[in-house]
């Protein structure tokens, strides 16, 4: 009886996992609508299949489909409660479902949000995103709501004991958005010298930006795609220099001291349609 069970489900396994792998190649190479199709099969298929859900709900959310992600997430929830990142990731597909929603669902849904991503927090004293998701909703919901400035720096600081540019980068956040952009720039300066990374120049930029600065803001930019050879930066400068209709000459002699040793081949296309773009 066992044989003839597992010959009768032995196809069934087969395409479940074969749908697997193709989704997650699919998902892997950005091609998330296909991955989408794909994964979804695969847990039709086999409802249990662990890492097809794992990657299905990632799928959901590169593509914005927040409800979606939020129930294949809960579904992981439910069968393995003590991985943080699935509590993470419903916590955060939920609080993005409630972003999206009217006042009323929106406000049912901040209690499980606080829960799950609080429980990925406990359960991974290391967690870094979990306790920036904490950090920002302290910070951006009302009063009435639960949100408290206080508790938004608590997680700051939780944040900086595991990751100092983390830290530094947490409260650089918090100053932006209270517009204390003086106090910002002292934590995004101190982020940049820490870290030395894309997102470090990205944030201090921003709070320029923020701030009207269009000089500084330039100018961070340009010093960040000198010393990391960063094609990402650079496509920031020429989305802003386009805007701005300003500093277009600057941004090609940006491009062109850009390293292509440096580089591999989506960069280097995506900084030949950069310049494609100041022409």
């Amino acid at each position: 009886m066992k044989v003839i069970l597992l010959l009768v489900l032995l196809p069934f396994i087969t395409l479940a996992q074969n749908a697997f792998e193709n989704g997650k190649q699919a998902f892997e190479d950005g091609k998330f609508d296909f991955a989408v199709s794909k994964l979804e099969t695969a847990v039709k298929t086999e409802p249990s299949h662990k890492m097809a859900r794992d990657y299905l709900g990632q799928a959901y959310a590169k593509l914005e489909r927040w409800e979606d992600s939020a129930e294949v997430n809960k579904t992981l929830v439910e069968d393995y409660p003590d991985e943080a990142e699935y509590h993470f990731r419903y916590g955060g597909a939920l609080g993005l479902v409630a972003k999206n929603a009217n006042p009323f669902k929106a406000a049912s849904l901040i209690g499980d949000v606080k829960f799950h991503l609080k429980k990925a927090a406990e359960l991974d004293p290391e967690h870094i995103n979990s306790r920036w998701a904490l950090l920002q909703m302290y910070l951006e919901l009302p009063g009435i709501l639960g949100g408290s400035e206080s508790t938004s720096r608590e997680y700051a600081s939780q944040l900086k004991t595991i990751s100092a540019v983390d830290g530094a980068l947490a409260f650089g956040f918090i100053e932006r958005e209270m517009e204390n952009y003086q106090k910002a720039e002292t934590h995004y300066k101190k982020a940049i010298e820490l870290g030395q990374s894309v997102t470090t120049y990205k944030e201090l930029a921003e709070l320029y930006k923020r701030s009207g600065n269009d000089l500084n803001y330039f100018q961070t930019l340009e010093k960040g795609i000198q010393k990391l050879n960063s094609v990402d930066l650079a496509s920031v400068y020429v989305d802003r220099a386009l805007t701005l209709n300003k500093n277009k000459r600057e941004a090609l002699d940006i491009l062109s001291a850009i390293n292509l040793s440096e580089l591999n081949s989506e960069e280097i296309e995506q900084l030949n349609q950069l310049k494609s773009r100041l022409n």
